[in-house]
């Protein structure tokens, strides 16, 4: 069974004539002919009966009818929905290594559901992209950046640390204590300063490359650790505290070429992520 043939047969049944219909679509008459005969060998049955001033349909005709007028309107719609498709936009997104995975996942969720025909990848910070979620101290001078989000550096401790039993942890009771860095760190400098500023000495076990890292030494009791608060959102093996007396903190955005501005709809989900990540 053909469409065309159902389409024939829909312009013979409101005609109520082959030659009628043949007009109407703009073919020669035993096409028509020929399509409803086909359609009724299909079928079976006698959809009209032909006499001297048309034809009339047959119940078996009527039955078909809006059956048919429902096939061939689908059929439109699944055309229309295929030509109607958007253009596919392209967007590789780097990612700097363990973000709050919340948020990522709010960001791309609004990318995707804003930016129809969206072709989104995710790659590595290191790879090329053509926008990068990144803290302000990777943001090269070329690049236009928006922030989303504040990190607040927090103390992590393994549970049963001696400093885990205050409410927040001065400075100053770090001195001396066994620590586990990183490198590198958005608030290296900011942190070397304090602790040399007060002339405190850490105990330093082991120097590793990213958050997780550190995380896994200080539930496992090597030391104490200071890291951004979103990275230890997922984690029941440590303990965190802010600390007393002092304010670190990475600004979380997203960078982009300046010779190479985003389409309109990509700020706009950036937009809605900046309104959320506020509260």
């Amino acid at each position: 069974m053909y469409f065309r043939s159902l389409k024939y047969f829909i312009a013979v049944f409101e005609e109520l004539s082959f030659s009628a219909a043949s007009k109407r679509c703009f073919v020669a008459q035993p096409s028509i002919s020929a399509a409803v005969q086909q359609l009724e060998e299909d079928l079976g049955c006698q959809l009209f009966i032909r006499h001297s001033k048309g034809v009339t349909p047959t119940p078996e005709g009527k039955t078909l009818y809006p059956r048919a007028c429902r096939v061939l309107a689908e059929v439109g719609d699944i055309r229309q929905l295929f030509h109607e498709r958007p253009p596919q936009i392209p967007l590789r997104l780097a990612l700097m290594p363990f973000l709050s995975g919340d948020r990522v996942s709010f960001i791309v969720k609004e990318l995707i559901e804003l930016v129809p025909g969206l072709d989104l990848t995710v790659v590595d910070l290191n790879a090329a992209a053509d926008a990068r979620i990144i803290s302000t101290t990777q943001r090269t001078p070329d690049e236009a950046f928006h922030k989303l989000w504040v990190d607040q550096y927090v103390v992590a401790l393994p549970p049963n640390h001696p400093l885990a039993a205050l409410e927040q942890i001065p400075l100053e009771a770090i001195d001396g204590a066994a620590f586990v860095s990183r490198k590198p760190c958005d608030i290296d400098s900011a942190w070397r300063f304090a602790i040399s500023e007060r002339g405190l000495q850490l105990d330093i076990r082991a120097t590793v490359q990213n958050e997780e890292y550190a995380l896994d030494l200080v539930a496992a009791g090597l030391g104490v650790s200071v890291v951004p608060s979103h990275s230890t959102n997922r984690r029941s093996d440590i303990t965190v505290r802010r600390v007393a007396n002092l304010e670190l903190e990475r600004v979380v955005g997203l960078a982009y070429d300046k010779q190479k501005p985003l389409a309109p709809e990509l700020l706009k989900a950036v937009q809605n992520a900046q309104r959320r990540f506020r509260h």
